[in-house]
């Protein structure tokens, strides 16, 4: 009952944050629309609450699987947690400094144990999203109030 409970909230959650993208203006000509990544995000929490009911529809009346349900509870909360933070930073700290911070702690939380992996991420990551934010789709980036790393960089 929980799981049934669990993918239903979620896809609610998915179909509030699609509506909310559907909200964003469309794009001028020429130009990406602003709303992509929030639009992609919730089309991805639908289909993972669809799998999360197909996932309780088979599980067995006598298989709670608590442990694990506690264990990815404990760890989907400090990833919200992480989002927010991640999210608040860019006003006081711009893009690359928090994207710095952020990505070797998420990459642990999902299994990365390499620390050659954790340590490349520092740099790969942040450069890696750059180049696809702000250089292919022409978003501009958010610069910090407290301090920015990318406008330290650019002298």
């Amino acid at each position: 009952m929980r799981a049934y409970a669990e993918g239903l909230v979620l896809a609610l959650i998915a179909l509030f944050a699609l509506w909310g993208a559907w909200q964003v203006p469309a794009a001028s000509p020429g130009d990406t629309w602003a709303g992509i990544v929030p639009f992609s995000a919730s089309v991805a929490l639908l289909l993972l609450s669809g799998l999360m009911l197909a996932g309780a529809a088979r599980q067995t009346a006598g298989d709670t699987g608590q442990d694990q349900d506690n264990v990815a509870t404990l760890q989907i909360i400090g990833l919200f947690i992480i989002a927010l933070l991640y999210q608040q930073s860019f006003r006081w700290f711009g893009y690359l400094l928090p994207t710095a911070i952020v990505a070797p702690v998420v990459l642990y939380l999902f299994g990365v144990r390499s620390r050659i992996g954790l340590i490349l991420s520092v740099v790969l990551c942040p450069l890696i999203f750059h180049l696809i934010f702000f250089v292919l789709l022409g978003v501009f980036p958010p610069y910090g109030e407290v301090f920015d790393l990318l406008s330290w960089l650019q002298g």
